[in-house]
């Protein structure tokens, strides 16, 4: 966690960004340096605790510094000594897959028959769940976050397995999948849609803290990013195949004009199949009967989460935030922070598409294309959203005015420069009062290289750092938000015309697979695929 913290602030300095809130993160991890639990936190607090403690120093003077412009140097300092030792952690901690949670939590070790449920699984109309055990071995994610895929036995005798993330909000995760459950069951209460068995897939979604939390695992599933790699290498074709042709066209692809890189879209797309999901499903199935079933519920599972995925505002459906289940074909969204269309107002590379529908998710379906299971499935799941938007409205206004949700206190002002974490004169604890906690002390018999001064520096000084911007229902933002999911919800989201629901569909499929959206998307998004 120091490693990435490091990184971040060191990105943000040379960008020339503000670095509070990188800041505040570093503070939770001094915090932690207070009281080990592991020989692996007492030797690394011994290895490293005074360095830290002396960048720390130079990055609260410069904070306090009434001229911060002369104090630059001391931010500088700060930096370079956090870089530092960010080189000395990744030298003698090299990246380990698998971890022993006796080494890393003694505590959780020992834990044995409890009383607490299972996470996720606690239901008033059953048996409760509660945890058995945890089980000893832990695999490490070599993904960005770095989560952690642990098991827990149930008292039940089965094994739930979930990924621990840390430095990552689950709060308003938590708070889609509720969402989900409730599209679920207004699914299941129409007669055509229950028909079809027409849900949104949905996993366990825990928060422990504002920055982390669990996420059940769903197994038996592959991302569309890993299911290409694997056709790709096995008919020895390159990963960015797409992007090399496009890149033969026009080799500056970067600053090209959006006609320029329409054209050289449309080129790329010619001259590759783009068959790679459509192929791995038919092969992978072992007759035409299971190849149809599966078909049909990747269809469905796709315009069903299309659409609901629409009216949230749902963003970022790269590659890798998009799973498929081996055995029933069905289609799973992970990642779901980026709600109410954030993603379309960013500055760079804004996404235009209401939802993911690029060639290689339309291959699948075969000879019907869009216009067969995908829009029929669609019409339905729009038409039972629409006839029950006030239960929705009810639940995503909530979600739009709720303060503990950390997306909404991304604003801008009106010069466009961002308000976050700006300095205050006091610390508040979540529920917007003083903390009562924030100046105390600790004892320093156990941190190693950290001394007094500096643990009571962090814990004095958390003002500079606390963001107290409210988010009430008089935010024009928040009242743009709801307005947008209205207008989704009312057919008036393209103009003040109230479309049907079939026009609708229509235009969102048409906006969804324009070259002239997808051509301008970023890399990382990969339109080609």
């Amino acid at each position: 966690m120091w490693m990435k913290s490091i990184d971040s602030l060191a990105a943000k300095y040379s960008g020339g960004h503000d670095i509070s809130e990188i800041v505040r993160e570093l503070q939770s991890h001094y915090k932690r340096l207070y009281n080990p639990e592991t020989l692996p936190e007492y030797r690394f607090v011994q290895e490293f605790g005074k360095d830290l403690s002396i960048a720390y120093e130079s990055l609260l003077q410069f904070y306090k510094a009434r001229n911060r412009t002369h104090s630059l140097a001391l931010l500088k300092q700060a930096i370079d000594m956090y870089w530092g030792i960010h080189y000395r952690i990744k030298s003698q901690y090299p990246f380990r897959k698998h971890l022993i949670l006796e080494g890393i939590s003694p505590i959780l070790h020992q834990c044995r028959d409890m009383s607490v449920a299972v996470p996720g699984s606690y239901n008033p109309d059953s048996n409760l769940t509660t945890i058995q055990l945890f089980k000893p071995d832990i695999e490490v994610h070599r993904t960005a976050q770095l989560p952690r895929q642990m098991c827990i036995q149930g008292s039940d005798g089965n094994e739930y397995t979930f990924l621990l993330k840390g430095l990552d909000d689950l709060r308003l995760d938590e708070r889609v999948m509720q969402l989900f459950g409730l599209i679920n069951s207004l699914l299941s209460k129409d007669s055509e849609t229950a028909r079809r068995s027409l849900a949104i897939e949905r996993f366990p979604v825990v928060p422990l803290s504002s920055n982390s939390g669990l996420i059940g695992f769903y197994s038996n599933t592959n991302s569309l990013n890993q299911i290409v790699i694997e056709n790709r290498k096995a008919v020895n074709q390159p990963n960015r195949l797409e992007l090399n042709f496009a890149c033969q066209f026009t080799p500056n692809w970067t600053t090209l004009t959006t006609m320029q890189k329409v054209e050289s879209f449309e080129y790329a797309l010619s001259n590759t199949p783009g068959n790679d999901l459509h192929r791995a499903m038919w092969y992978k199935s072992p007759n035409a009967e299971v190849w149809l079933e599966r078909r049909t519920n990747y269809t469905r599972s796709l315009a069903v989460m299309s659409i609901a995925g629409y009216i949230l505002g749902l963003g970022d459906r790269h590659p890798s935030n998009i799973l498929i289940h081996e055995r029933t074909g069905k289609v799973v969204h992970i990642d779901l922070g980026d709600c109410f269309e954030i993603t379309w107002h960013r500055v760079h590379f804004p996404e235009k598409v209401p939802f993911r529908l690029t060639r290689m998710l339309i291959k699948p379906m075969e000879v019907s294309s869009t216009d067969g299971i995908f829009k029929h499935t669609a019409n339905h799941t729009m038409r039972v959203l629409r006839a029950n938007r006030e239960s929705l409205m009810a639940v995503l206004e909530a979600f739009v005015y709720d303060p503990l949700v950390s997306w909404a206190y991304h604003q801008e002002t009106d010069d466009g420069t961002n308000t976050n974490y700006t300095k205050q004169d006091r610390t508040l604890s979540q529920d917007g009062q003083p903390d009562k906690h924030s100046s105390k002390r600790h004892s320093s018999s156990s941190t190693g290289g950290l001394g007094s001064s500096t643990k009571q520096s962090i814990s004095n000084n958390d003002c500079y750092f606390a963001d107290t911007k409210a988010w009430n229902t008089g935010n024009p933002k928040a009242r743009a938000i709801v307005k947008r999911i209205h207008d989704k919800l009312v057919g008036t989201d393209f103009s003040n015309k109230q479309l049907v629901v079939s026009e609708q569909i229509e235009k969102l499929i048409q906006q969804a697979t324009a070259t002239e959206n997808l051509a301008v998307l970023y890399s990382g998004w990969v339109p080609f695929w």
